[in-house]
């Protein structure tokens, strides 16, 4: 692919830079704030060489590129100054309202994406740690492992950093700022107050319930989101002349009994009935949620909800030490996919087809699905019908044999060492993923015909 070329024909599908009022990318897609949607032709969009697909959802219009999406955003980047400046994104059209859910949703994904490729690289360390230690070419208590480990560690240790910041972003207040108030719950005076159990009063009559924030995930969300409330308010109403420090310091002044008194043990109380949940989800109906992420998975990437159940899972393994939520039966959809798609690739006389099918079958296999599910999946449908029936096929043993995901890593056929621990997770979940992949080609082998070709 052209990135230079297919940037310039995107842009010119899309109104041109005058239509542009911002633009984005995230791993797959460009995303697109537009003045107008007239004279947009989708169909012409997506015939430029090199996009995938094309999804206009709540006032974005995401034009899904693939793996190359950052060298084409970088042409478009020279093309005009998309994102110089901040801008309001168009509000969607009154059907396309969005649900106090959604926005939730929404909110943690755009809180938990910019953090994806720390989590997996960390998590690949640890994975590779994991498997040097198993099979004795590294020993853990060698100076070498200990030091790598900490570093890939230290990553979700100090989550409450990244957290920080990334939400500073997403809420647009200062996110320099919002890594003083992850500071203050892991910051080393604090763990001593909290194993010392002596009680402690802020003012000396508000109580500080003294929870353990290292490694969390809502206290500091929820803590970022109010900064942003204090920090606007009085960004409006300082004088400019003693903004540059008086902003700053009452927004610490206001936040930080706030977020000792009321929202850091809000969170640490909601992520506790949380943990419930997901042990009474493993004790009574362990191979539920791997079957349903297993099946709907497609469908979950497509919404976004994805994300939210990262989210849950990284609490989940916060409070657990494993994860059994999102990550084997997402494990067993991205394989399922890859395998279907490959059924297409040795079904279809196509050779454009063939061809496509071979390329997006192969990043699947890494983790990176959208262009499988948008180039072959939604396209010709019975491979996503496959790949969600294999899916959850995988996701069910992978459930029943109560597979758990025991290091951070990203869901693809090279990352399965993150379930070696202390039980049979990864052979279990290699044998899901054979099941996964075995049944979804067959199926897709099966069912797919080429399309009839026009005359």
């Amino acid at each position: 692919m052209d990135a230079k070329k297919t940037a310039q024909q995107v842009l010119d599908q899309v109104g041109g830079a005058e239509n542009v009022t911002f633009l984005t990318h995230c791993v797959t897609r460009l995303r697109f704030n537009l003045k107008s949607m007239d004279g947009v032709d989708e169909a012409k969009v997506k015939a430029v060489p090199g996009v995938v697909g094309v999804v206009n959802k709540g006032g974005q219009y995401q034009v899904i590129i693939g793996n190359e999406v950052a060298a084409v955003y970088d042409e478009l980047m020279k093309l005009g100054d998309f994102g110089g400046k901040e801008v309001k994104q168009l509000a969607a059209p009154a059907e396309e309202k969005k649900s106090r859910v959604s926005i939730i949703l929404d909110t943690l994904a755009g809180v938990f994406t910019p953090l994806m490729p720390l989590i997996a690289g960390a998590g690949m360390i640890k994975a590779i740690l994991s498997v040097l230690s198993q099979f004795g070419v590294l020993s853990t208590d060698s100076q070498t492992y200990q030091l790598f480990y900490l570093v890939a560690d230290g990553v979700f240790y100090y989550m409450p950093f990244f957290l920080a910041f990334s939400a500073g972003k997403k809420f647009k207040c200062n996110p320099y700022l919002s890594l003083i108030f992850a500071a203050m719950l892991v910051h080393p005076n604090y763990i001593a107050l909290r194993t010392a159990g002596e009680a402690v009063k802020l003012f000396g009559f508000l109580p500080v319930t003294l929870a353990s924030y290292t490694s969390s995930v809502v206290p500091i969300i929820l803590i970022v989101y109010f900064q942003s409330i204090v920090e606007r308010f009085f960004e409006k109403k300082t004088p400019k002349a003693i903004k540059v420090f008086f902003v700053p310091m009452i927004t610490i002044l206001v936040t930080v009994p706030v977020g000792y008194v009321v929202l850091g043990p809000l969170g640490s109380i909601v992520g506790s009935y949380l943990a419930k949940a997901f042990t009474a989800l493993d004790v009574y109906a362990g191979w539920l949620v791997p079957t349903l992420v297993g099946g709907l998975c497609p469908l979950l990437v497509m919404t976004g909800m994805h994300y939210a159940l990262g989210s849950a899972q990284s609490i989940q393994r916060a409070t657990m030490g494993y994860a059994t939520i999102l990550a084997p039966g997402m494990v067993c959809s991205n394989m399922a996919q890859s395998a279907a798609t490959f059924g297409v690739a040795l079904k279809s006389k196509n050779p454009d087809i063939k061809s496509l099918a071979s390329t997006v079958g192969v990043t699947a296999l890494c983790g990176i699905t959208e262009p499988t599910l948008y180039g072959i999946g939604l396209k010709y449908k019975t491979p996503l019908y496959s790949a969600m029936a294999g899916g959850a096929l995988g996701g069910l043993y992978a459930g029943i044999m109560h597979v758990k995901q025991w290091a951070y890593g990203t869901s693809t056929i090279f990352a399965l060492p993150v379930y070696l621990g202390e039980d049979n997770s990864f052979l279990h979940i290699c044998i899901a993923v054979a099941i996964a992949m075995l049944s979804a080609l067959i199926i897709s082998y099966i069912t797919f015909k080429d399309p009839v070709q026009e005359k």
